[in-house]
């Protein structure tokens, strides 16, 4: 067996994170499904097999019992299944929906043709870089050992990098719409990912492969898919908030078509969020308004939106970020560093105690550990949309440069401008798309009262 066949066999059981943590692939799969309340009983022994085959180096029989393992794992994802949402109706019509009938600050046609609707949105995909890059080398790190090592961070801790995941899917959800329009589908964004993604990762390394075996959503978010819960569909979806400024219902129904393609359950609702958070930011209101408002479009009496409202109340009993995470810690150390729960948790807490400062509000986030770009990278991204550019402090906004590289396919480079250009160019388009629609909603609705 040559090396290469080696190092891959053992990587499914232990594996190291670029920031030096190390990751054990399958037992934090069998760990998520339990969590999702899975009987993982019959997978308790043959983990302990796959132990004894990694540390004797026995590569064949490793890869074997991981075999079994997964079969065990498959089991248990047609039972998370059932009575899963399927489509943004079923989805919206599990939420308290009191939004359906908000009236926004600015409607969302005018919201795009104000003067600062740019701005906001080039701040955004500046602050999400700065955010990514900020937490990246200590990613999947406790906030234990994050204060141990590096103390009271004030500044980056080593210079910023500006190829990030979290920044790459947004790329093609932008190219997506060049390609389909705005009535584009899960399918439609999938098979962008595969013509212009290299490799992913957890969820989403997951849904690409069976993308590519011809398993098309929904079906991709299930099939092999034990970590459907965790934070991918979170990271990646706020540019649907800048899509759909001040519109959280078509942002969200954006997010649900984004996010369909990789996540389920808590994963979903984080997606779902995120984008509902960005879209609301253009309103600009108080912090903790933002997050109970947004929280009207995620499932009411879920795990996700229970974790947001403990993260609020722990803020505002204890001020203090250390005392936060010690109050949240029963609740969500039991998950994946890369789970949902725990990351909201985070994003919650920088967003609150930073009380609508950038600098406070990224920095309270990166102390909070876990997946630290992906949490600190959305609170960058909307703290961002909030301030503007002007908001953004110059230390923290010129070591980024002018813009991003990525891995994405035809997009290694692009700038900030750019980015917002082509954002803005898609959010006037839509506006004035769901303006037309509605105008003649209204006018058939008119007619048949005439008639009636």
């Amino acid at each position: 067996m040559d090396e290469k066949r080696r190092s891959e066999i053992a990587a499914l059981w232990s594996t190291e994170t670029a920031s030096g943590v190390t990751v054990y692939p399958t037992l934090a799969a069998v760990a998520a499904l339990a969590n999702l309340g899975c009987d993982m009983g019959d997978a308790l022994p043959l983990l302990e097999e796959a132990e004894v085959a990694f540390a004797a180096g026995a590569w064949g029989s490793l890869a074997q019992v991981v075999a079994r393992v997964n079969a065990v794992m498959g089991r248990g994802l047609v039972g998370i299944r059932a009575g899963e949402p399927e489509t943004w109706d079923e989805y919206r019509s599990r939420t308290r929906g009191a939004l359906r009938d908000r009236r926004a600050a600015t409607p969302p046609a005018d919201r795009t043709r104000t003067s600062d609707y740019e701005d906001r949105v080039r701040a955004a995909w500046i602050g999400k870089c700065i955010g990514t890059a900020l937490g990246d080398p200590v990613e999947g790190w406790s906030r234990e050992r994050i204060a141990a090592e590096h103390g009271l961070i004030r500044s980056y801790l080593v210079a910023p990098k500006v190829e990030n995941d979290d920044t790459a899917y947004p790329i093609l959800v932008l190219h997506t719409l060049d390609e389909h329009g705005p009535d584009f589908t899960s399918t439609d964004l999938a098979l962008e990912w595969v013509a212009h993604l290299p490799f992913a990762f957890t969820a989403e390394w997951v849904a690409l492969e069976n993308v590519k075996a011809g398993v098309l959503p929904p079906e991709s978010r299930w099939e092999r898919n034990p970590c459907g819960a965790w934070v991918g569909g979170q990271m990646r979806t706020e540019i649907h908030g800048l899509l759909a400024p001040s519109d959280p219902e078509r942002a969200g129904e954006l997010a649900f078509r984004d996010a369909g393609i990789s996540h389920y359950r808590e994963g979903m609702d984080g997606a779902v969020y995120a984008a509902a958070l960005m879209s609301l930011a253009f309103d600009k209101p108080k912090v903790e308004s933002l997050l109970r408002d947004a929280l009207r479009f995620v499932p009411a009496g879920g795990s996700f939106a229970a974790t947001v409202e403990e993260a609020i109340d722990a803020c505002r009993r204890y001020g203090d970020v250390a005392r936060v995470m010690d109050a949240l810690a029963p609740s969500i150390n039991r998950h994946h560093w890369i789970h949902t729960l725990p990351n909201i948790a985070c994003v919650v807490t920088g967003l609150v105690l930073g009380e609508g400062d950038f600098e406070r509000s990224i920095l309270t986030t990166l102390r909070c550990g876990y997946d630290a770009d992906c949490s600190t990278g959305q609170v960058g991204a909307l703290i961002g949309c909030l301030v503007g550019t002007e908001g953004i402090p110059e230390r923290w906004s010129a070591p980024i440069g002018s813009g991003l590289r990525t891995y994405v396919d035809g997009f290694e480079e692009i700038g900030f401008a750019r980015l917002a250009e082509w954002t803005v160019g898609w959010g006037r388009h839509l506006a004035a798309a769901g303006a037309t629609r509605s105008g003649t909603a209204k006018a058939r609705r008119a007619k048949g009262v005439e008639r009636a």
